[in-house]
């Protein structure tokens, strides 16, 4: 057999490999020259769809004066008007008949000219 065995004259044990300690060490709060209360959270954005939403349906809203911007595959960063797109799940849409976009390719919502959603910058204003 082309195994080695305990038993062969040229069996060498295999090599121990030692574990690595995986544990990261935590900086402590002097290192980093703030506290734990103090340090800012990421603020958390809303969906596309929550915003499309809320300009579909509030009252106070018209969807005629938001404008979205969106990446395009091929033209790059491309402004349309809100009515312009259909926001239903694009796997149900005729691409034929309505203009339909991935949620993931929304960039940003202006209203009036100001933008009020912006994942980017992550600019959320609180008109919405």
């Amino acid at each position: 057999c082309i195994n080695l065995h305990e038993t062969d004259p040229d069996y060498k044990p295999p090599k121990q490999q030692k574990q690595k300690n995986r544990k990261q060490k935590k900086k402590s709060s002097e290192e980093e020259g703030t506290c734990s209360k103090c340090r800012k959270q990421k603020k958390k954005l809303r969906t596309v769809m929550d915003v499309v939403h809320r300009v579909q349906w509030d009252e106070q809203y018209n969807p005629e004066d938001f404008i979205v911007g969106y990446l395009d595959r091929f033209d790059g960063l491309v402004e349309e008007e809100f009515a312009y797109f259909d926001w239903s799940d694009v796997t149900t849409v005729d691409d034929w008949e309505t203009f339909c976009i991935p949620k993931h390719r929304v960039y940003y919502f202006k209203h009036h000219g100001e933008i009020v959603w912006d994942r980017r910058t992550r600019t959320d204003k609180d008109i919405l």
